[in-house]
């Protein structure tokens, strides 16, 4: 009978001892898993933030080049009204130029105004993609400490057991 008590005890310090190490390497595993998401997140927002960058500077590009196509624009108008005997600079041509110049402006604008919402947008996955880093960081941090608790609960379970055991020994002597 004294045997079995000792493979008992035996057997019940080693699972405590597996189980207070799988909780803590879990809790571990679990915190490098939201480390790595962290990182991934992290990675995301400065994609973001480049693009948005890079959504600026293209639009500065294209408002260059579409100062370029409307002045060739005006250009070919003012000619083709030259051509058919007209003075480009007043009446009727002078007011279809006007329009164009109208038109140009309003389009311009909305390009702008596209370009800056796109960079807000851009801007927001960024700050969105910082913030879950933060909270893939958080919840590593808790899954660390859970991993802890459960370790230190296994211990603390197997040295009730371990105590439940002594005390039958006792009886038995």
């Amino acid at each position: 009978m004294e045997a079995v008590l000792i493979a008992g005890a035996t057997a019940t310090v080693g699972g405590t001892y597996m189980s207070y190490k799988a909780s803590k390497k879990a809790g571990k595993q679990q915190q490098e898993a939201q480390e790595f998401n962290a990182k991934v997140n992290e990675r995301n927002a400065k994609v973001s933030r480049l693009s948005a960058e890079i959504k600026k500077r293209q639009t500065e590009q294209d408002l260059i080049d579409f100062d370029k196509g409307f002045e060739r624009l005006q250009k070919s108008t003012a000619q083709a009204y030259r051509v058919n005997g007209f003075r480009a600079d007043t009446g009727t041509p002078l007011t279809v130029m006007l329009d164009n110049a109208y038109e140009g402006e309003k389009e311009k604008a909305m390009i702008k105004y596209n370009s800056q919402i796109a960079q807000a947008q851009l801007e927001e996955q960024a700050i969105q993609g910082g913030m879950q880093a933060d909270l893939s960081r958080m919840y590593g941090d808790q899954a660390r400490t859970s991993g802890k608790y459960g370790a230190y609960s296994s211990l603390l379970g197997g040295v009730s057991t371990l105590s439940g055991l002594g005390m039958q020994y006792a009886m038995i002597r």
